[in-house]
């Protein structure tokens, strides 16, 4: 088994490994016949190449703000409405969650070509506040997951402190978030995860080569240059891309295996 899983391992792994090799090669030993882990004459050529053909600051930074705009946007919208779901008790409660719910099965795609119209029609187009905003509003499973670690604690809490004359914002800011931290922590780098990642509807709305983020910028690097592409900058961009949530993640790790292991567990 546990040869079965260092296989797979070193399958998965292995991509990164070659996305870091090229990084630092010499453009002539990009495509070299033999196969080696690390280039015989490393440099840092690529990246000033990178930066030299392309604004790869500026998508950096266009990448950053959308992600972190996104990631606090689907935080502030989800944590109300997930306490509101598991704690309080309202009329239409649980119709209204099903609704929520059920926003997790259509598919993105469908939503693309009427959120592109009501975009542009308010004049948002080729900005990153087209983007941020029509996204936060992906935050069904959040709302779901949230809810659930809501739900998990203890009703006596709450009853405390109602008698104690906290109102739901404090019940939820003082009692309720900091005992689901781990919860909040794990959907939050998930958020930035995906806002990073996220290729199809920035494609869609963001024209202007200065407002593109990072992941649409990477294509350009494919497309420009001698022999297809430019290969060594390529994948040191794509280095730098994948930098910041592997940061975040090694940062989060212990938070992301609790709240996922505790998960629904009263």
């Amino acid at each position: 088994l546990h040869v079965a899983f260092i296989a797979v391992c070193i399958a998965t792994l292995f991509p990164m490994v070659w996305m870091l090799r090229t990084a630092f090669a010499p453009s002539q030993d990009v495509f070299r016949a033999t196969l080696s882990l690390w280039p015989d004459n490393a440099t840092l050529g690529n990246f000033a190449a990178a930066f030299r053909l392309h604004p790869v600051a500026t998508w950096f930074m266009n990448s950053v703000v959308v992600a972190g705009a996104i990631t606090l946007g689907k935080l502030a919208v989800s944590l109300p409405a997930a306490f509101a779901f598991g704690v309080l008790s309202f009329r239409g409660r649980d119709t209204a969650f099903a609704l929520v719910v059920g926003t997790m099965t259509v598919p993105y795609v469908i939503t693309l070509l009427p959120t592109y119209v009501a975009v542009a029609s308010v004049g948002l187009y080729d900005t990153l506040t087209g983007v941020i905003v029509p996204t936060i509003g992906h935050c069904g499973f959040v709302v779901f997951f949230l809810r659930q670690a809501f739900k998990a604690l203890p009703r006596e809490l709450f009853e405390a402190a109602r008698i104690d004359g906290a109102g739901p914002w404090r019940q939820m800011l003082t009692i309720a978030l900091p005992n689901i931290w781990g919860a909040v922590a794990a959907m939050a780098v998930l958020s930035f995860l995906g806002a990073w990642n996220l290729y199809l509807w920035p494609h869609l709305i963001l024209d202007a080569r200065e407002h593109k983020t990072l992941s649409i910028g990477l294509k350009l690097f494919a497309t420009t240059g001698e022999q297809g592409g430019e290969w060594g900058p390529l994948m040191a961009t794509a280095l730098l891309a994948a930098l910041p949530v592997v940061v975040l993640y090694l940062m989060a790790q212990r938070q992301l295996v609790s709240a996922f292991a505790t998960s629904g567990i009263r």
